[in-house]
């Protein structure tokens, strides 16, 4: 009997030993996950910190590219109309105007000028970045992401007349002298004006060129017998309006989305 008693005792005593261990080794496992769930929690929060911070170094940047975009597009515009101005003087030239300038010189700058072209390009760096990367995804503002997938997607320098064929500087070029080619080239080509990080064309408001007079005379009167050249001339100013038309938009709509980044930036 005594050692029945000892029996029983002794499978008590080991049984209390495994409740001990399965608490002991049950209170380790929950120390461990809340080890983990707790690291998991600074980790997400420090990576949201990161992320805000890119986000806010991206909202600083698309701004600046906002602002460049804007003068790009000023700078188009004024370059357009110096071109419009050159064909004017030009078709009055062409049409035998009395309003026409009476210097053959003159005439044939004009003429030339009207036939010049501007590389448009789009500040854009900083979405395409955004795009290309995937961290389009950071832009928190459901507002502001989709203003500039609108704005930025439809790349204005690749629609309208922007990609029209400039048929007047293909058939003017081709029969115009070389040599005075060449010269209103090397006194009367772009400048460029420095405008935040980028440079900006314009045309020259003025420009002199040493030709001799008759011989200028000459060559006006050649031109001006060609009525391709009238008709083309002619094609190219309703397109330069059509530019001037079609960015119109495009400005309104960028400076809806450049307030909408100065209030992110300022908040």
């Amino acid at each position: 009997m005594i050692k029945f008693f000892r029996k029983i005792r002794q499978r008590l005593l080991a049984k209390n030993k495994f409740s001990s261990y399965l608490v002991y080794a049950i209170g380790e496992i929950i120390l461990v996950v809340i080890g983990i769930l707790i690291a998991l929690s600074i980790n997400n929060w420090n990576q949201n910190r990161l992320d805000r911070n890119l986000e806010f170094q991206y909202y600083k940047r698309v701004l600046e590219d906002v602002k460049e975009e804007k003068l790009i597009l000023e700078a188009t515009i004024n370059y357009s109309n110096q071109v419009i101005g050159h064909a004017k003087e030009a078709i009055a030239v062409f049409e035998n105007s009395p309003n026409a300038h009476p210097d053959p010189v003159q005439n044939l700058i004009d003429m030339y000028q009207a036939s010049q072209l501007q590389d448009s390009y789009s500040a854009s760096s900083t979405y395409k970045e955004l795009i290309a990367s995937g961290q389009i995804n950071l832009i928190q503002n459901e507002v502001l992401k989709t203003a500039l997938i609108r704005f930025y997607e439809i790349e204005w320098t690749e629609t309208g007349v922007f990609k029209l064929e400039n048929t007047y500087r293909v058939n003017l070029r081709g029969k115009m002298p070389n040599e005075i080619q060449t010269e209103i080239r090397s006194n009367c080509n772009d400048i460029y004006v420095k405008s935040r990080g980028n440079y900006l064309t314009a045309l020259p408001d003025a420009c002199e060129i040493t030709l001799a007079p008759h011989y200028a005379r000459s060559v006006v009167e050649e031109l001006r017998q060609d009525e391709s050249l009238k008709k083309d001339l002619r094609y190219l100013i309703g397109n330069e309006t059509g530019k001037q038309n079609d960015l119109k938009p495009i400005i309104i709509q960028l400076d809806d989305l450049k307030l909408l980044l100065e209030n992110i930036n300022n908040d």
